[in-house]
């Protein structure tokens, strides 16, 4: 009897923990994709439907904050990636076309209808790009927040001195070697950091040859407030503004904003700014 009891309880108090863990979540229920358990968000009315794809190795709370007030006027749909939060891993690679051919199943099986405003942060602007390009007509408006570019390392390697160079790449071999917070994340990260002789990872060498529309309104929030301040961050910070301010000749529908006070998650430190920003392009949307 003492044994059973002993046994008994911590397995009552992992039990309690997880349920606390996951309370963030709760607002969400699972389906099955590929047989695999997935944890989705689904809430409010309203069109165009919102969809909230998060940065690497991230999940879907990252943007609480920000669906929780649109859901009082639009359908909002979040999910964890495949291996990350409460969604159950798939085999295979973690590139961004195949993630985003993941998202349209998902969306399709929870009958969740177009038009889709996307919005993405960092890792999650690549998918959306992706998914952009595969299923057009689905998608009405998009936002990056604080994105990546698919020069940013190649840029990188150029903009450095030479014995730079060797420090540079080793710093992302040390970083393939992190597993994060979900197993998934090293996965995701491979695709991320796998450079070529030209300084291009997988994931740049998918985008980096697609077509951003050139037909609906789209705003890129670009986080200025860094850790490190020499020139080769400066540089690579001025490149960066300057690769998305040349999207307004791709499409004149584009807006460019940045700021000195927030840093990478503007999601978390700005919900409120993000909220305006959507809820502007959904305002052209509707025109």
């Amino acid at each position: 009897m003492k044994l059973i009891v002993k046994i008994a309880i911590p397995c009552l108090l992992i039990a309690i923990l997880s349920s606390w863990i996951y309370s963030e979540g709760d607002d969400g229920y699972f389906t099955y994709l590929k047989g695999k358990k997935q944890y989705v968000i689904v809430q409010g009315t309203g069109e165009p439907t919102i969809v909230f794809l998060t940065g690497k190795g991230r999940d879907c709370s990252d943007f609480k904050k920000v669906y929780d007030k649109l859901k009082k006027t639009n359908q909002i749909f979040a999910y964890d990636r495949a291996g990350l939060g409460q969604s159950e891993a798939f085999r295979g690679d973690r590139r961004v076309d195949t993630m985003a051919f993941e998202l349209h199943e998902l969306l399709v099986k929870e009958k969740i209808k177009p038009p889709y405003v996307l919005v993405g942060h960092a890792l999650g602007t690549y998918i959306m790009r992706c998914y952009v390009n595969m299923y057009p007509k689905d998608v009405s408006g998009m936002l990056f927040i604080d994105p990546s570019h698919e020069y940013e390392f190649k840029n990188g390697l150029e903009i450095r001195n030479d014995s730079d160079k060797v420090v540079f790449r080793d710093e992302f071999k040390s970083y393939l070697k992190l597993e994060g917070k979900y197993k998934a994340h090293k996965a995701e990260s491979k695709q991320c950091f796998d450079f070529d002789t030209l300084g291009f990872s997988t994931n740049q060498r998918i985008v980096k040859d697609l077509k951003l529309p050139t037909d609906i309104p789209m705003t890129i929030m670009i986080a200025r407030k860094i850790d490190a301040d020499n020139d080769y961050v400066n540089k690579e910070m001025e490149y960066r503004i300057n690769f998305f301010e040349n999207l307004k000749t791709i499409n004149p529908n584009t807006k460019v904003i940045s700021s000195y006070k927030i840093g990478h998650f503007i999601q978390k430190e700005a919900p409120d700014m993000v909220v305006d920003e959507i809820n502007e392009i959904i305002g052209k949307v509707k025109k």
